[in-house]
């Protein structure tokens, strides 16, 4: 009986292994500073009384939608307010991940240099490759999510990652060496990892997955209304840029740790709305 009870434990410890060698492994991300941040400390200490900050999401993808023919990419905005002043003074700041020779090679499993292109630089090449752009936004934005934003924007032009179009394989995935576009801006998150934001979307997809993380999660100050006057102050309202409208659900995904910093514990009923409207594929 000993005997069978050792075979019987010895060939189970056999099978098990090889299943527990074959689980995929999550892929590492890039090492980026701003998701060690914690909330409480990029939410102290509160911003100048006369700024706001704003967040625009953008999407470009070919028709018919080929992998290498997408991108998103985002552009935050500072808003500061004097005295004496009609407008106020606008300053931005964007992650455009791109390789460095603006081509994309979709298969490649290794890592090549990156570069952050800013808001100018990727409408134009991106529509001199026949993409359309679209864009949601300009949404109001936390001064918290700001701040990460900026750390991040830092960390990516400091050249210490470079850019791989599909990352969580190959090089990049096993490193954390390298990302593609989306990765670049949602490997700030210190509470959904990849898996929240998924290869198989791209283009205009992965660009509407970013704006509802951020308006289901309260980082948006009043939802998902659009800001048009800043719209035309930047020069987005041209022909050329498709707008697109988040109508999917406001609030519902905010840490209750967090709520009595966005609304003193509870959440304004205007603030929630009905399910979220894809795009156009």
């Amino acid at each position: 009986m000993q005997r069978l009870l050792l075979l019987a434990t010895c060939a189970a410890l056999l099978t098990a292994q090889p299943s527990r060698a074959l689980r995929p492994r999550d892929p590492v991300r890039i090492p980026t500073p701003a998701k060690d941040y914690t909330f409480e400390q990029l939410w102290n200490p509160p911003p100048p009384a006369n700024e706001r900050y704003y967040m625009i999401v953008f999407g470009s993808q070919s028709k018919p939608k080929l992998a290498r023919f997408t991108h998103t990419w985002v552009t935050v905005v500072r808003a500061t307010w004097t005295d004496g002043q009609a407008e106020p003074a606008i300053c931005t700041d964007t992650i455009s991940w791109m390789p460095a020779t603006l081509r994309i090679h979709t298969l490649s499993r290794h890592t090549e240099p990156g570069v952050n292109l800013c808001l100018e630089e990727s409408i134009r090449v991106m529509k001199s490759k026949g993409e359309q752009v679209a864009m949601w936004g300009p949404y109001e934005l936390r001064h918290n999510v700001y701040r990460r934003f900026l750390i991040q924007k830092a960390f990516m032009d400091s050249g210490a990652v470079g850019y791989q179009c599909i990352d969580k394989r190959g090089e990049a995935g096993r490193t954390g060496d390298g990302c593609d576009c989306i990765h670049a801006i949602t490997d700030v998150d210190p509470i959904y990892d990849r898996r929240r934001y998924p290869l198989r979307i791209n283009g205009e997809a992965a660009s509407l997955e970013i704006v509802q993380q951020l308006a289901r999660r309260g980082t948006l100050v009043e939802g998902p209304k659009e800001q048009e006057w800043l719209r035309t102050r930047l020069g987005l309202d041209c022909d050329g840029i498709v707008q697109r409208h988040y109508c999917g659900p406001v609030n519902d995904k905010i840490a209750p740790e967090h709520l009595p910093y966005y609304f003193g514990g509870a959440i304004p009923s205007d603030q929630k709305s009905p399910d979220v409207k894809s795009p156009p594929r």
